[in-house]
């Protein structure tokens, strides 16, 4: 390496240094008295920034396409197309609208070819909108939310006039005292989505690994996704003591093959 390229590494680091070091130590000190919100969503924004460009330490972390691989070499694909339609430059609370994670959500669909997919909450629908758009033609999506008294939002609202609602089942009520048994044991992917509180999502992994097929997969959003999202980081991480569940380089999704043998 030059001295030039040494010095302007210098250099650059060192800008860096001037321009982040006054915000980190103003949102970790005064800020705490005088703005705690802000302070907050910094450290946040910090965490989240960091979740998505680090490999996670726990469960350690891949790319989607070598998470599945065995399963394209299984089924003789090599690379595969996917379909994002809709309105995502419209910013909604609580959605799915980092590219990578809709990517990977698409891909799985069309790597796996699901017969059926169970969601956990619906929200407006723009997951479930995708899982439906990327899946074989056959497929049935079937997905839950709160009834609509219970929640601000329109439940499903991004699917209900489109082509994709034809392959859709919408369910409402509470997962944790909801009957799940007439799925039980015949999911191919199960998306848990829903309330993130650690007791919602306990219940949503029990179910979830009930209705899941011996072999097919499930998946968890907003792993790793600071401590706002805490419960979901919590819950499969205690089941990865016992099952390899990984995380999806670059996205806030944790993943789990269900074993052949499950107990």
């Amino acid at each position: 390496m030059s001295i030039k390229t040494k010095v302007n590494a210098f250099r650059y680091l060192l800008e860096t240094w001037v321009t982040a070091m006054p915000r980190i130590l103003y949102h970790s000190t005064l800020a705490l008295l005088f703005d705690p919100k802000g302070s907050q969503v910094f450290i946040h924004q910090v965490l989240n920034a960091q979740d998505l460009e680090s490999d996670d330490p726990v469960l350690g972390s891949a790319d989607i396409a070598d998470l599945l691989s065995f399963s394209l070499i299984y089924l003789g694909r090599g690379e595969i197309d996917v379909q994002i339609v809709g309105p995502y430059y419209s910013r909604r609370s609580s959605d799915t609208r980092l590219l990578l994670e809709l990517a990977s959500l698409a891909y799985i669909m069309r790597a796996l070819k699901p017969q059926l997919v169970f969601e956990f909450g619906t929200f407006v629908g723009r997951t479930t909108r995708l899982l439906a758009l990327n899946s074989h033609p056959d497929c049935r999506i079937v997905t839950i939310d709160l009834p609509p008294d219970h929640v601000k939002h329109e439940v499903g609202e991004a699917f209900k006039k489109t082509p994709e609602n034809d392959k859709i089942t919408q369910l409402y009520g509470d997962s944790r005292v909801f009957d799940f048994s007439p799925w039980y044991g015949q999911c191919d992917f199960v998306w848990v989505d829903a309330s993130h509180d650690y007791s919602y999502v306990v219940s949503d992994t029990r179910n979830a690994l009930k209705l899941c097929r011996p072999g097919g997969w499930i998946g968890w959003h907003d792993y790793r996704h600071t401590a706002w999202w805490s419960g979901v980081t919590r819950t499969v991480r205690q089941l990865h003591r016992k099952y390899h569940v990984k995380h999806v380089r670059g996205t806030t999704i944790a993943m789990l093959k269900k074993p052949e043998a499950y107990d």
